[in-house]
């Protein structure tokens, strides 16, 4: 990958350029008297019970970081080691994505960055998380598991991580942008990266552009919007807007609603053919006190069923075990989630849910799908350790076949705790 020499020449040029500088400081410099450290353990252990097989193990691990302040307000350097070690691998049970196919644990240098800035735009260099933004109103669900089309999928032991080159910042104190070429990634239990056509399914290596806004007209409103495309593979454009209203100090509905548009690109070499889909969703939350109601409804194109190689993908239907996009589907999720505090259990809560998809078929021979009805549960502990938190999930997911129904049962238990070593 051409842009991988590059990247690593320009690092090396910033770290001999720096590299004097840094040896002479004096106390107070920012560069070594900002620097921070620190890790994320984890530990997950992971059931699935399918219809003719299981997946089961268990993994200790997550990740240790570390990054320096600015050298003259301009540049950062920083990196990330990622691993897992086994606890717990059955032989003939891989799969789960806590370890690797063969039930073995991994480590992999996954971010190696230099990020330099100008006032309020930074320019980021080589191995780097994407997907991380600022739209986060205060006191809300979190209703997607990644933003956009290009995140972290974060729900194992370690997430995505990309070499790329991006630029983000502000254009005005209400509008951020983010743009740049992405030449590979790394999966969550991998030890390398590969290209992103090769990632999404094509025998090619060619990365993907991207650029993007997110705007903030007003306090608790975000519009954003993001395309991306990746030569001969695929290209996507998506874009939503989320809203929330205060009724009160203790209360507020929420609306939110997105789009999405994808279609093959050049040669088609993901499918061999053209292909073009698409998919739409609306989300609506009530919160009171202890108690937050929510749901969503969600239509797809019957063109093909919606990909998202890059991220678990923005849907307000993405449930434990499924996510509802398939061609020709329409879905429904209702759920809710109590604050247990007000019964003395304070840092406990619940989540229940319930998802139901019909109508989808399969995009190549237009046959009908089996209908899908998921129901989630979670049993959450924020501790009042700093950064700690403790989770037991359930899920379960019955496919209706018309002749039959298959069951899949998903149970997860993890530990995260965020430390910071300075």
């Amino acid at each position: 990958m051409a842009i991988n020499s590059f990247i690593r020449f320009v690092l090396v040029a910033l770290a001999v350029a720096t590299a004097a500088p840094v040896q002479a400081q004096k106390a107070g410099d920012p560069f070594m008297d900002d620097a921070k450290a620190g890790a994320q353990l984890r530990s997950l252990y992971f059931r699935n019970d399918l219809p003719a097989s299981t997946q089961e193990s268990w993994g200790l691990g997550g990740w240790v970081w570390g990054r320096t302040g600015y050298w003259n307000d301009f540049l950062q350097l920083g990196g990330t080691v990622y691993g897992t070690v086994p606890l717990y691998g059955p032989e003939g049970r891989g799969g789960a994505n806590v370890l690797t196919p063969g039930q073995d644990g991994y480590a992999t240098i996954g971010e190696a960055y230099a990020r330099l800035k100008y006032r309020e735009q930074e320019l980021m260099l080589y191995r780097q998380l994407i997907g991380r933004n600022p739209q986060k109103a205060e006191g809300v669900r979190d209703i997607q598991t990644d933003m956009n089309y290009l995140g972290t999928n974060d729900l194992r032991m370690t997430p995505y991580t990309y070499e790329a080159a991006m630029l983000n910042g502000k254009l005005s104190d209400s509008l951020w942008y983010q743009a740049g070429y992405v030449d590979g990634i790394k999966d969550r239990i991998a030890e390398k990266f590969v290209s992103m056509s090769r990632f999404a399914g094509a025998n090619r290596d060619t990365g993907l552009w991207t650029g993007g806004l997110q705007w903030q007209p007003q306090k608790d409103l975000w519009v954003q919007g993001f395309y991306y495309s990746v030569e001969d593979t695929i290209r996507i454009a998506y874009t939503d807007v989320d809203w929330v209203k205060r009724i009160s100090k203790d209360s507020y509905w929420r609306l939110a609603a997105q789009y999405t548009d994808q279609r093959s690109a050049g040669t088609n070499l993901l499918t061999g053919g053209n292909f073009r889909t698409w998919n739409g969703a609306v989300y609506g939350e009530y919160g009171w006190h202890w108690l937050t109601l929510y749901g969503a409804t969600g239509w797809t194109g019957d063109g093909a069923a919606i990909r998202n190689p890059y991220s678990k993908g923005p849907f307000y239907i993405s449930q434990r075990i499924q996510t509802f996009s398939r061609a020709g589907e329409d879905a429904l999720m209702f759920g809710s989630t109590f604050n247990l505090a007000p019964l003395g259990l304070n840092g406990f809560s619940i989540d229940l849910s319930i998802a139901d998809g019909r109508h989808a078929i399969d995009a190549a021979t237009r046959a009908a799908q089996p209908k899908w009805r998921e129901y989630d549960f979670d049993f959450v502990y924020e501790s009042p350790i700093p950064g700690m938190r403790i989770r037991l999930r359930y899920g379960t997911v019955r496919e209706d076949f018309g002749t039959r129904i298959d069951r899949t049962d998903d149970l997860r238990l993890d530990l995260n705790w965020a430390i910071n070593f300075n």
